[in-house]
């Protein structure tokens, strides 16, 4: 497969997540049951290990040195995050957004909290709802405790010991070429259809009540993009 056609699979991949999110019936979203599965973690335990995944992310990946792109996808988040609903909401979580100078078509969220988006995200999103829908999903993965609830399934650590295990687990491997590569992603983001199904319908509901989303102006998301783009060619 050529390099574009590759690009322009992921970008209709990505835009076929966000339409799926905003799409989706809310009364198959209302009717479906969401629950926490079993998990041995602590909440203080999710931050924990987020910020230390965060902290080796952005050692391995450059972030994107705009002010104002930054400050849009940060308010973008923070509307979403104000809008997951109260039984999935977690008082010792901290959400942040930051965005990664990486032209695949990604975002990713680590437990507790810390969200990247890629700047080809942005690129490739046609509308805010598109690119807010997979931020949406992400999010719900975290909201949802998908990361520790997973290690807690693989019954391969102790509680004791889970997050040095875990991190180890997670940071080990080659070095890392592409955000795709990353051993976080790895162990975080390779999600049991159930795990993904279930962001889907959280992240809908997230959606929903953010207003499905209108944090800001068309003209504000349309000159983000357009700073984001200018990265490329500066």
């Amino acid at each position: 497969m050529s390099r574009a056609n590759f690009k322009g699979m992921s970008k209709w991949l990505a835009c076929l997540l966000a339409a799926a999110i905003v799409a989706m019936p809310l009364a198959a979203v209302a009717q479906t049951k969401i629950v926490y599965h079993s998990n041995k973690f602590k909440p203080t335990d999710d931050v924990k290990l987020g910020r230390q995944a965060a902290a080796e992310a952005e050692q391995q990946f450059p972030q994107l040195r705009d002010s104002e792109v930054t400050a849009y996808v940060e308010r973008v988040g923070q509307r979403l995050v104000a809008s997951i609903p109260a039984e999935f909401q977690h008082a010792e979580f901290r959400y942040y957004f930051k965005v990664l100078n990486a032209s695949d078509i990604n975002a990713f969220a680590l437990p507790g909290g810390p969200m990247y988006v890629n700047r080809g995200m942005i690129e490739a999103a046609r509308t805010e709802g598109e690119m807010a829908g997979v931020m949406a999903h992400e999010l719900s993965h975290v909201a949802l405790r998908h990361g520790t609830a997973q290690a807690t399934k693989a019954q391969k650590y102790a509680v004791g010991a889970g997050i040095a295990g875990i991190l180890g687990t997670i940071l080990a491997g080659p070095t890392v070429g592409q955000l795709a590569q990353l051993p976080i992603g790895a162990y975080f983001l390779k999600y049991s259809r159930e795990y993904e199904t279930e962001a889907d319908l959280l992240g809908s509901r997230i959606m929903a009540n953010a207003g499905t989303i209108r944090v800001t102006s068309p003209t504000c998301f349309a000159r983000s993009r357009r700073r984001a783009v200018a990265v490329v060619v500066s």
